[in-house]
């Protein structure tokens, strides 16, 4: 995740090319281990295995477009470039332009702070929200988070690698962040150096823009019905 990326890539996957009883273009963040994008431009994560099933069972011709973060893909949908996103967690911004669909994974959202100082900072304290210099990756649901809550938040990083740097260097005193997002970036050998103090579990889903629910408005309890499904099997 310490590429920058100048280029959007496109990866197209049709489940049905000719008689699809539905069409949809996925914007969606770079957001390892969940969305990511290839060298060669493949889109390709966890979240996209958990929902090409989906997908296909609801005869969906669907294409994916992989880039920036999840402001971008909010934006995306917003301005009806995307009939949606994924995997993301529910919040009222969001929730202005699209509708939050039922729970496909769960969301880990914990703090991590030095291994020396895990007696010391305590997120559980009241102190701890106006004293401690913490942050999170930019326009993720856990940065809104920090600022709706009045966190004592510096600005926010583009991967977790970055927060980590910060983290070690002293800059920051803590960092809110999704588990496997920065267990994913964080080479084995140094998990030893953070210390995990876990903040709540959220439900992880997806997001379908009002304009395509609008032309489609029985889709989002098919989806959920699917969702559900999926779940069962599991």
């Amino acid at each position: 995740m310490t590429r920058v990326l100048t280029l959007l890539w496109m990866f197209t996957l049709y489940s049905s090319p000719i008689y699809a009883e539905y069409k949809m273009h996925f914007f969606l963040p770079e957001f390892a281990p969940y969305t990511e994008v290839s060298e060669s431009g493949e889109a390709f994560g966890i979240g996209i295995d958990k929902m090409i099933p989906i997908l296909n069972a609801l005869d969906v011709e669907y294409s994916f477009q992989v880039g920036s973060n999840h402001g971008r893909a909010l934006a995306e949908m917003k301005a009806g470039r995307s009939d949606g996103f994924f995997m993301a967690s529910r919040n009222d911004m969001r929730d202005r332009h699209g509708v939050f669909s039922d729970q496909l994974m769960v969301n880990r959202w914990v703090w991590i702070v030095r291994q020396e100082d895990k007696d010391s900072l305590n997120p559980k304290l009241p102190s701890f929200k106006t004293q401690a210099k913490v942050a999170s990756l930019l326009n993720t649901n856990t940065e809104y988070y920090l600022t709706k809550h009045n966190y004592n938040k510096l600005p926010a990083s583009k991967d977790a690698e970055e927060l980590a740097k910060r983290l070690s260097y002293g800059e920051l005193d803590a960092i809110l962040i999704a588990e496997v997002v920065f267990m994913h970036s964080i080479k084995e050998k140094h998990m030893k150096d953070y210390h995990f103090v876990l903040h709540q579990e959220k439900k992880f889903g997806v997001y379908i823009s009002h304009r395509f629910l609008a032309k489609h408005p029985k889709f989002m309890e098919k989806l959920n019905a699917e969702i559900v499904r999926a779940r069962v099997k599991e």
